[in-house]
C-alpha cells in the first residue's frame, strides 16, 4: 500500500526489516499460546513414550541378561554334576583294582608260604628217611657211630 506512495516520491524500497509487532489486545500473543500449548504437549508425549521404550527395552535387555546367567548356571551346576558322577566312577575302578591288586598279592604271598611249607616238609622227609637210612645201615652193619642233625 505504500509502495505507490513512495514511488512517487522516487523512493524505491529494495528489502526492510520489522523491528517490532504490538498490539494492544494481546492478539499475536494469544494466537503462539496455542501452538505454545501444543508443543508442549507434544514433547511431554514424546518423553513419556521415550520413556517408555526405554524402560521396555532395558527389561527385555535384563531378561536377556538373566536367561544367559541361568543358562551358564545351568551349564556349570551340569557340569559339576557331571564332573562328581566321573569321579565317582574312577574312584570306584581304581578302588576296584586296589583291591584286585591287594587281592593278588596276598594269594602270591599265599602260594609262596605253600610253596615254602612243601619244601620244608619235602626237606622234613628228606631228613627222616636219611635217618632211617642210617639207623637201618648202623644197624645193619653194627656200626657204632655218633650222628648230630641240626634243625632249624
Amino acid at each position: 500500500m505504500a509502495t505507490p506512495d513512495v514511488g512517487r516520491m522516487g523512493i524505491e524500497i529494495l528489502s526492510f526489516t520489522i523491528k517490532d509487532v504490538y498490539d494492544n489486545v494481546e492478539y499475536l500473543a494469544s494466537l503462539g499460546k496455542a501452538r505454545t500449548a501444543a508443543v508442549k504437549r507434544d514433547a511431554n508425549v514424546g518423553v513419556a513414550q521415550a520413556e517408555r521404550d526405554a524402560g521396555i527395552r532395558e527389561a527385555e535387555c535384563e531378561k536377556s541378561a538373566m536367561d544367559v546367567k541361568y543358562g551358564a548356571n545351568t551349564k556349570i551346576e551340569d557340569s559339576h554334576r557331571l564332573y562328581d558322577l566321573q569321579k565317582a566312577q574312577f574312584d570306584s575302578e581304581v578302588n576296584s583294582k586296589k583291591a584286585e591288586a591287594q587281592l593278588a598279592y596276598e594269594l602270591q604271598a599265599a602260594k609262596m608260604q605253600q610253596k615254602i611249607r612243601n619244601e620244608e616238609m619235602e626237606i622234613d622227609v628228606v631228613e627222616r628217611f636219611l635217618s632211617f637210612f642210617i639207623l637201618i645201615l648202623i644197624t645193619f652193619f653194627h656200626i657204632n657211630i655218633r650222628f648230630s642233625f641240626f634243625y632249624v
